[in-house]
C-alpha cells in the first residue's frame, strides 16, 4: 500500500482554507467600498437638490416669517367718563387679506370688568375697520341690575398703586389668511389715561415706517 503523505494533504487543505479566507476578505472589502460609493453618490444628489424653502411659492408681499402686522388706534372725545363715542380701529398693515381677525379679551387690573372684542370677518390689505366691543361687568350687582358698564368703569378698576394715571393692557391678535390655520398677528396695546380721561395706543406709526 502506498504511503499517504499526510503533510502534503495538510498543507493543501491549509492552502485551500487560506484561499477561501482571502477571497472572503477581498469580497468584504469590495462590498464596503461599493456601499461607501453609493452613500457618497446619494449625499451628493441631495446637496444639489434645492431646499423646500427655495422651491415653495411665496405669497405676494409675504414677510419672511409669513406673519401679518396690525395696528390698533382709538378715536373719541374726552372726557372718557362722560362720552361713550370712543372707537377702536384696527389696520391691516400687510400686503394680503386677513380673515376672522380676533382681538383677545382684556380684563381690568382688579378684575371686575372685561372688554370683549367682536371678530372682524375680513380685513383687506391696508384696510382700517372699527372693532365692535362690549364692556362686561363681572360683579353680581352689575349683573343683577343689568347696568351697562362703560370704558370709564374699566379704567377705574385698578389698585391705584404709586398714584399711577396710565394703565396699559396688552391685546393679542389672531387671524387666518389663505389657509384654515390660526396665525399669530402680534400684540397691540391700549392705555387708559386717567389724568386726561382718554384712551391711547402705541405703534400707530407702523404704517409709515413699514
Amino acid at each position: 500500500m502506498a504511503k499517504v503523505d499526510y503533510w502534503g494533504i495538510g498543507l493543501m487543505l491549509i492552502g485551500v482554507a487560506l484561499a477561501l479566507w482571502v477571497g472572503k476578505l477581498v469580497g468584504a472589502i469590495c462590498g464596503i467600498v461599493g456601499l461607501a460609493l453609493i452613500v457618497w453618490a446619494e449625499c451628493s444628489k441631495r446637496k444639489k437638490q434645492p431646499k423646500d424653502s427655495e422651491t415653495a411659492p411665496r405669497l405676494p408681499g409675504a414677510r419672511a416669517e409669513d406673519q401679518l402686522r396690525f395696528v390698533l388706534e382709538v378715536a373719541g372725545t374726552p372726557p372718557l367718563r362722560s362720552n361713550t363715542d370712543w372707537k377702536f380701529l384696527l389696520t391691516n398693515c400687510g400686503a394680503r387679506s386677513a380673515r376672522y381677525v380676533k382681538l383677545s379679551t382684556i380684563r381690568s387690573e382688579i378684575g371686575a370688568y372685561e372688554i370683549l372684542f367682536k371678530e372682524i370677518p375680513v380685513l383687506h390689505a391696508g384696510q382700517q375697520a372699527p372693532v365692535d366691543y362690549e364692556v362686561i361687568g363681572r360683579r353680581s350687582d352689575d349683573r343683577r341690575t343689568n347696568r351697562q358698564s362703560t370704558l370709564w368703569d374699566f379704567a377705574l378698576d385698578n389698585a391705584g398703586e404709586r398714584r399711577a394715571t396710565y394703565f396699559w393692557y396688552d391685546i393679542s391678535i389672531q387671524y387666518r389668511d389663505t389657509g384654515e390655520l390660526v396665525r399669530d398677528g402680534g400684540i397691540v396695546g391700549v392705555c387708559f389715561d386717567l389724568r386726561d380721561e382718554k384712551l391711547k395706543t402705541g405703534g400707530a406709526d407702523y404704517r409709515q415706517t413699514s
